[in-house]
């Protein structure tokens, strides 16, 4: 805009006068462009208009103004670009003729830039665009279909290593109960009391398979996404003293100190009782069960504008870094190992896909503010 300032400030009187408001205008137009989205195309057609004043009354010259606001015509529909960049073409045929028709025809070259610059140049510009933005498409959905894959092969990784670990986990009880069971039915054991820590034996593995194929059959059902769950509304806080009960004798039995937080007034909530005691009994389960005597739980429920959060905690044992990446895998216990516990290994899998059919997520904090672990279950309202 310096150039044409330039030869504004040639002119003298009134028409100065009126070229520096012409000017002035143009700018606060031209800023306004970008902020005013609604008034773009009569904004961008004054623009035109003061340029081909500017050529007609003042200097042919000045249709070089075109350039200025040239990038800003491409944000325009289609159909309107085809009527700007029309009248801008025939207006400048016109001036063309006005002007170096017939003497000075070999200025006409000099009409040229300017011509193509407001004529063709923004369709070319829109056409790159576009061609830019199918590129991006194209990068999106060949970005989207790689992880797609991944994903894929990461799910047969998994359910090969599930079905693996629920050979071992299958295979282990099982071979118990023949070995012990051969012993007695062939009659190799007198005694009585051998006879029956041998039967108690066989019904501790058969209790085992039992529940490992129980909880696989939980499993597989939350894992198919057409799964409907069956929610009510109720008061979550009165849920959870009642889950806790349940597990009270047995945190009295390890002397556990529990630090219940759970607020009075009613926070409904539309959710799967049966489901959610699963999940929350799950880590109740866990708590008890992997750390030592005396170990400190804290069990709290919050509720947010948009979340409610129930937490599970405790200083007991703690967990890596490493495992808590895991932890929510099928199989997956605390240590890593295929200990006989007593668990499937599915417990957490199982907390995790409950909360997902309530479009929750489930995690551990392994450096919370207190205690050594922390589950946090979110809930959407």
């Amino acid at each position: 805009m310096c150039i044409p300032l330039y030869f504004l400030f040639q002119e003298q009187g009134g028409k100065l006068f009126i070229g520096l408001f012409l000017m002035l205008l143009f700018v606060i137009i031209y800023r306004q462009v970008f902020w005013s989205k609604k008034y773009t195309l009569m904004l961008i057609a004054v623009e035109l208009i003061i340029t081909l004043f500017f050529s007609f009354f003042y200097h042919p010259m000045y249709i070089y103004i075109v350039f200025v606001f040239v990038n800003q015509m491409v944000r325009l529909p289609l159909k309107w670009m085809y009527m700007l960049c029309g009248s801008f073409l025939a207006f400048c045929l016109y001036l063309i003729y006005k002007t170096v028709f017939p003497d000075q025809f070999y200025l006409v070259l000099s009409f040229m830039p300017p011509v193509f610059g407001g004529g063709i140049l923004p369709f070319i510009m829109k056409v790159s665009l576009k061609y830019k933005e199918l590129n991006e498409d194209l990068k999106r959905t060949a970005e989207e279909l790689r992880i797609r894959s991944e994903e894929k092969e990461q799910l047969e990784e998994s359910k090969k290593r599930m079905l693996a670990d629920l050979s071992h986990d299958l295979k282990t009880p099982m071979t118990t109960i023949q070995g012990y069971s051969k012993v007695l039915y062939e009659g190799l054991v007198e005694e009585e009391e051998q006879q029956k820590r041998y039967l108690k034996y066989i019904h501790d593995k058969s209790i085992r398979v039992t529940t490992l194929i129980d909880e696989l059959f939980i499993f597989s059902k939350l894992d198919n996404p057409d799964l409907q769950i069956l929610v009510e509304e109720k008061d979550v806080g009165e849920f959870l003293r009642e889950v806790i009960v349940e597990y009270y004798d047995r945190f009295a039995e390890k002397e556990m100190e529990l630090h219940i937080d759970i607020p009075a007034p009613k926070i409904l909530y539309a959710f799967d009782a049966r489901l959610l005691y699963r999940a929350i009994s799950n880590l109740l389960e866990n708590c008890i069960k992997y750390n030592p005597k005396k170990t400190a739980v804290f069990i709290t429920l919050k509720k947010s504008d948009d979340i409610i959060t129930i937490e599970i905690g405790d200083d007991g044992v703690g967990i890596s870094e490493d495992l808590a990446r895991t932890l929510f895998d099928p199989f997956v216990r605390g240590d890593k190992s295929r200990k006989n516990d007593g668990g499937s290994g599915l417990g957490l899998a199982i907390t995790k896909k409950v909360v997902e059919k309530h479009r929750g997520r489930v995690y551990v904090d392994t450096n919370p503010e207190r205690g050594k672990t922390n589950f946090i279950i979110e809930l959407p309202i």
